[in-house]
């Protein structure tokens, strides 16, 4: 009896679910129609020059040393604060 139940409310749920998708599905289609057009790659609209590999590669290459720079300055940061605040100077 219970589980008839249960089984009951969970066939409604996925049925609310499945009509609701359906509408969500019908937004997304009129939001982003794709279909009813061709994609284009960034190499035709602005040419092969200012999106290379090589530029890209260069690109990830100064973000990570940026990254990199940043995170030592922090590091020092936090180990001359360390040092300074602790009477015993904890090694790390």
């Amino acid at each position: 009896m219970v589980m008839r139940l249960i089984k009951k409310i969970k066939r409604f749920f996925f049925g609310i679910h499945e009509i609701i998708w359906f509408f969500v599905h019908g937004i997304e289609e009129w939001l982003y129609p794709y279909r009813d057009r061709p994609v284009e790659s960034l190499y035709d609209e602005y040419g092969d020059d200012s999106v290379s590999e090589i530029n890209y590669l260069k690109y990830q290459i100064e973000s990570a040393n940026e990254r990199i720079e940043r995170l030592q300055s922090e590091m020092r940061y936090i180990l001359s604060h360390v040092n300074l605040n602790d009477d015993k100077k904890t090694k790390i």
